[in-house]
């Protein structure tokens, strides 16, 4: 079936029923952004690429949508989204470049003023056929290489009780979840609670998204797909691929980005199509 003019919120729905995962795939450079859509182009999968704040303000917000919205004419399953937001003027700003999907992280505010705010963006967003996720409990850790084991509270798990609230009286479109997941890569791999997952799964009529993909067991995001999952984010191991490859890369005698970039490009898509593959079960 073509994916012309197939919504995120299609896919979304198509891989929920299939028991498969749509990857987020965060970047802030073309190098990156080259070696995701790489991938695409192998596997011809949707894909989601991610900005955060900071990504979105390095590459500028109106700029980097106009950019994808020429790239989606020939590839119309990628979709844009924001992750992350915070700042309402940066999410509206984000709504109104044309963002396929927007993050409102309010994990930080009191539950009652989380809800009020997620309310009002998602009036917004969805006048304009823009998906939004919300967050309840703040997801730990920070998208980056942590040189220390990370041990989970059950503190940090996902109040299901919360979560059938927040649903149903915003009327978001996905939900970041606490299973186990954290940003970022840690000495240990991450381990997911799965049965929780299939409870918050059984109760929720909402599509339920895993931060924090880098540094989680792999066959943990198996079993959390089959269960639910159908959105992984991955921003970390992107970024140690690419700083990897570009100091090894770099010790080549020729100076020339046009010569040294392709094998960077190379090494991020290759690590896209591993996360793929696991995302689709292969």
């Amino acid at each position: 079936m073509s994916s012309k003019n197939k919504s995120l919120k299609y896919f979304l729905q198509k891989a929920r029923k299939e028991k498969r995962a749509i990857g987020q795939f965060n970047f802030s450079t073309i190098t990156q952004f080259n070696g995701i859509f790489g991938a695409i182009r192998e596997h011809k999968v949707p894909v989601i690429f991610g900005t955060s704040e900071s990504e979105a303000a390095f590459l500028g917000i109106e700029g980097i949508a106009d950019f994808m919205k020429n790239f989606k004419k020939s590839y119309p399953h990628i979709f844009l989204h924001l992750d992350h937001g915070k700042n309402i003027n940066v999410i509206k700003k984000a709504i109104q470049s044309g963002y396929d999907s927007i993050h409102f992280d309010g994990s930080g505010l009191k539950f009652e003023e989380n809800i009020k705010q997620a309310r009002k963006i998602v009036e917004s967003a969805h006048k304009k056929g823009i998906l939004v996720e919300g967050e309840i409990k703040s997801i730990k850790g920070g998208s980056e290489v942590h040189n220390k084991n990370f041990k989970i509270d059950e503190s940090f798990y996902e109040d299901i009780e919360k979560a059938k609230e927040f649903v149903k009286t915003t009327g978001i479109d996905s939900l970041a979840i606490n299973i186990g997941n954290v940003h970022g890569t840690y000495r240990n791999k991450i381990r997911l609670n799965i049965d929780l997952l299939k409870k918050i799964n059984k109760e929720l009529n909402v599509f339920l998204v895993l931060h924090g993909g880098s540094g989680t067991d792999d066959s943990d995001i198996k079993k959390a797909v089959k269960n639910g999952i159908v959105k992984v984010n991955i921003n970390t191991e992107l970024r140690e691929v690419w700083k990897k490859s570009m100091l090894r890369h770099l010790k080549k005698s020729t100076f020339k980005p046009y010569e040294i970039l392709p094998f960077v490009i190379k090494d991020i898509q290759d690590k896209v199509e591993e996360k793929i593959k696991l995302f689709n079960n292969q």
